[in-house]
């Protein structure tokens, strides 16, 4: 089957959303198909110093990778793209057009193509008004468009609720992450005095609980804490807040190949999300809906995971099975669980290889695209 895959993230980036891109083309051409992944060409956006794409986002040059122009001097850009990018989906003959850019959906739905669009917050409510409200209202309703897919039971209940014609026609599949390869090294942080290494990979937006790993790592002085990721700004912002406390270490962005070796190389890993979460490019709070990589991440790595207890994310992590559940804005309560894994390494064992189980069955980029296709 020939796939375009249309997709408004830039690549080559920092961006979670970017990552999410690469690992499901790969998957789609895992699984035999012949995949042209469309992206839009904002050179001055691109992460610098970038000579292998693939190399870079740890991914197989086994699918193509197409740049359109984003013409920023107009206005509606997003709109002019999505059109451009369905159109070349029509030219190229394409089987499927499976879609994260939702102009791109609607385009190509117009056109008559087999339309796959992937939603990971609302796009709207039954009542709102306006263009895009009306465009959805749309796209669904034509013969052509097949599924929605949704990355949680949370998410799917809202599109429901608001558009019972979707009945039906909804996947739930949460994002997912790459197993990683037996003979991966893992990253040595030096630990000479047999310290817990304890670390943190992804942004440091607002929400993702910085505040919480630096007030913990004050509580914990027996152990080393690794934040790894971050802009610039963010990382000279939370480094002033920490007061240079000698057990935290900014490591910067890295990336995800080498992500995935610092990840090994921890002992807990921690997802302290808190009650407004921010992604990149704005889009409001996701707390509600969301289905972190990272939390995929983590249970690939086979390491401890420490999370919040928030309502979404018992769709994977179940406290004492293959995590512990903390209290979000609760410092005390995060450094009374890291306590109970130091003295527990069986547990803390046993909780890692809950989670490594548990993504091998459900969670491999591999198996959510082949799920995907089954319904479809």
């Amino acid at each position: 089957m020939k796939v375009t895959y249309i997709s408004s993230s830039i690549i080559p980036s920092r961006t979670a959303n970017s990552i999410h891109v690469m690992k499901v083309c790969q998957a789609f051409s895992e699984l035999g198909h012949e995949v042209t992944l469309l992206a839009p060409d904002v050179k001055d956006n691109y992460e610098k110093d970038i000579t292998d794409v693939y190399e870079f986002y740890g991914t197989s040059n086994i699918f193509n990778i197409a740049k359109l122009p984003w013409l920023t001097y107009l206005k509606g850009t997003s709109l002019f793209y999505g059109f451009f990018a369905a159109l070349k989906s029509h030219r190229m003959n394409a089987d499927l057009v499976f879609c994260r850019d939702f102009h791109g959906a609607f385009f190509a739905s117009l056109m008559g193509k087999k339309v796959v669009y992937e939603s990971h917050t609302p796009i709207c409510d039954s009542n709102a008004k306006g263009l895009k409200p009306s465009m959805f209202r749309n796209m669904i309703s034509k013969k052509n468009f097949k599924n929605l897919v949704v990355i949680t039971h949370s998410l799917k209940a809202y599109y429901l609720a608001n558009f019972p014609q979707l009945k039906g026609k909804i996947i739930v599949a949460a994002d997912g992450a790459d197993p990683i390869a037996p003979d991966t090294e893992p990253f040595d942080f030096e630990n000479d005095e047999n310290r817990m290494q304890v670390g943190y990979v992804g942004h440091l937006y607002p929400g993702r609980g910085v505040d919480i790993i630096i007030e913990l790592a004050s509580m914990c002085d027996w152990a080393d804490f690794h934040i790894i990721g971050g802009q610039e700004s963010d990382i000279n912002h939370w480094k002033a807040l920490s007061n240079d406390l000698s057990n935290v270490t900014f490591h910067g962005f890295v990336s995800p190949s080498e992500a995935e070796r610092m990840r090994m190389g921890c002992e807990v890993l921690l997802a302290p999300y808190q009650s407004s979460v921010a992604v990149s490019g704005g889009g409001g709070n996701t707390v509600k809906w969301m289905s972190p990589l990272k939390v995929f991440e983590y249970m690939a790595a086979g390491k401890a995971i420490l999370s919040s207890d928030i309502p979404v994310l018992h769709e994977v992590l179940q406290d004492k099975k293959n995590s512990l559940l903390c209290i979000a804005d609760q410092p005390v309560d995060w450094a009374e669980k890291l306590i109970t894994l130091r003295d527990d390494p069986v547990l803390k064992n046993t909780l890692g290889e809950s989670a490594l189980k548990d993504f091998v069955s459900s969670y491999s980029w591999y198996s959510r695209v082949e799920n995907i296709l089954r319904l479809i």
